[in-house]
C-alpha cells in the first residue's frame, strides 16, 4: 500500500510540476493569437467607436457563430494555415456600433 501511494505522489508531482511549468508559455502564445486575431478583426470590421480591445472582443463574442469562426481561425494560427485563418475570419460578422 505504501509503494502505491508512494508512487501515486510521485505522479503527482511530476504531472504538477510540468504543467506549471508550460502555462506560462501557452498565455505568451494565446496572447499573440489574441492580439493577431483582434487586429486583423479590426482591419476587416472597421469599428467607428473608440473602445477598448477587451470591449470590442466582447462585443464580437456575443454572436454565437463569431465564437466558432474565431476558434477556426485560432486553429488555423495553431496550425500555421493561412488560407483557413482568413476564411475564419473572412466569415466573422462585424458586429453594428
Amino acid at each position: 500500500m505504501t509503494i502505491a501511494r508512494s508512487l501515486s505522489l510521485l505522479l503527482f508531482v511530476f504531472y504538477s510540476a510540468n504543467t506549471l511549468a508550460a502555462s506560462p508559455y501557452e498565455s505568451l502564445q494565446f496572447g499573440k493569437y489574441k492580439q493577431q486575431i483582434t487586429a486583423d478583426l479590426k482591419k476587416t470590421c472597421h469599428p467607428q467607436k473608440k473602445m477598448t480591445d477587451e470591449a470590442w472582443g466582447n462585443k464580437i463574442l456575443a454572436n454565437e457563430d463569431n465564437k466558432m469562426y474565431i476558434r477556426d481561425a485560432r486553429i488555423a494560427l495553431e496550425r500555421n494555415n493561412e488560407k483557413n485563418y482568413w476564411e475564419a475570419i473572412s466569415k466573422v460578422e462585424c458586429p453594428e456600433m
